[in-house]
């Protein structure tokens, strides 16, 4: 096999390493960051402290453009920024990966030679099928793993009996969960103490506390309100604050769609909103 650290790469990782960046430096030399990393520690190198490259608005801007569809080598190439930066800086933008270039991205790693070397067959059988278990294991292995195993009729130690009731935190709102029957997932409890009364909730509508605590669920406190007026109440509720974060999260949400639609036009698919319309 050819050996990939030549001298030249060797002389410039000791020349670079110290000093430049290593996400450009690891496009150049064809390796990732973590490899110049193991090398150079194999060489002796340390990078100098206080080396900080911040991210000007131009790298920002060329971010914001070109994340959604573009490689991570050609962000780190253009940028200048290492992988971890990269993904961070893009976390806290709020950028994704458009689901075209996700697509892409899978076609080509299921086309790679290193991924087909380790992939079944077409056909592949494996050498258990249809055999018991006493056939392909040891008598002693059978009863090492008999030890371990779950018995008919055990029930976990943290199992809970009917009637228990739970208080859980769902986006900042408490409700109380209650288990009502055996082998199934607890539900809420006041939408359960309501439809034992009234019958099934109609869509569109949701159980409102009539006091404002989720956690008293007496019939008397609890009315049926349509979703509507259950956000109305909400935004009539709401402290500046609080409306201010809300405006703030609907035009973040806007921002994305108007991004993906964006890819979509690029790659030559119709947009899914009307935020943004085909040229």
């Amino acid at each position: 096999m050819r050996k990939f650290w030549t001298d030249e790469k060797d002389a410039l990782l000791r020349r670079d390493y110290p000093t430049k960046h290593l996400g450009s430096l690891a496009v150049r030399i064809g390796t990732t960051v973590a490899g110049l990393k193991t090398r150079a520690k194999k060489l002796g190198l340390r990078r100098k402290v206080n080396v900080h490259h911040p991210w000007t608005q131009r790298q920002i801007s060329y971010l914001k453009k070109h994340y959604v569809d573009t490689s991570l080598a050609v962000l780190i190439e253009k940028t200048k920024h290492c992988q971890e930066s990269i993904y961070n800086k893009a976390a806290a933008l709020g950028l994704k990966k458009s689901q075209e270039f996700k697509r892409e991205f899978g076609r080509r790693v299921a086309a790679s030679p290193k991924s087909q070397a380790h992939r079944f067959e077409k056909g592949h059988e494996p050498f258990n099928k249809g055999k018991r278990d006493y056939e392909f294991r040891s008598k002693e292995a059978i009863e090492r793993c008999a030890a371990t195993q779950f018995k008919k009729g055990i029930r976990p130690h943290n199992t809970r009996p009917v009637g228990y009731e739970c208080f859980r935190r769902v986006r900042d709102t408490g409700y109380v969960y209650i288990k009502v029957k055996e082998g199934e997932k607890m539900v809420m409890k006041h939408r359960w103490v309501w439809e034992q009364a009234h019958g099934e909730i109609p869509d569109g509508y949701n159980i409102a506390f009539r006091d404002g605590d989720t956690r008293n669920c007496s019939l008397d406190n609890l009315e049926l309100v349509s979703r509507q007026d259950a956000a109305r109440r909400r935004i009539q509720s709401e402290t500046p604050d609080q409306r201010k974060a809300r405006c703030e999260k609907g035009r973040d949400t806007r921002n994305q769609m108007i991004r993906r639609d964006r890819a979509r036009i690029h790659f030559g698919m119709e947009p899914k909103s009307k935020l943004v319309k085909r040229w």
